[in-house]
């Protein structure tokens, strides 16, 4: 039960992520000069609740690159809405907050382990 929950949890942040990153931009959905950082915290935080899916180390790094690949097309569908621009630097914010996740989390649970 534990982990249908984590699941749903997962799936639903999924959904609004695609959500954020497709709608067209307006006033109130602006991060700014704080952009890449909102990309990075963003996809720091999709790494950590993979985590919590309490799949083995070869999954998890099979979910890593899923959703690595999953912020790659949220660029490219970024393309195709009017206001919004596709950006391999936002790219690159979300590949290190995928990264900076998954070994913040990695290290977190192996150092409560020992």
């Amino acid at each position: 039960m534990h982990n249908i929950k984590n699941t749903a949890v997962f799936v639903g942040y999924a959904l609004l992520v695609a959500f954020v990153s497709l709608r067209p931009p307006d006033e109130s959905s602006s991060v700014g000069s704080y952009d890449k950082a909102a990309h990075f915290f963003t996809y720091s935080v999709f790494a950590a609740l993979a985590f919590r899916l309490y799949l083995s180390r070869r999954r998890r790094l099979f979910i890593y690159v899923a959703i690595v690949l999953y912020s790659g097309l949220m660029e490219v569908g970024q393309s195709f809405i009017l206001g919004r621009d596709m950006s391999g630097l936002d790219f690159l914010a979300n590949t290190l907050g995928v990264i900076f996740g998954a070994l913040f989390c990695d290290r977190l649970y192996t150092g409560f382990k020992k």
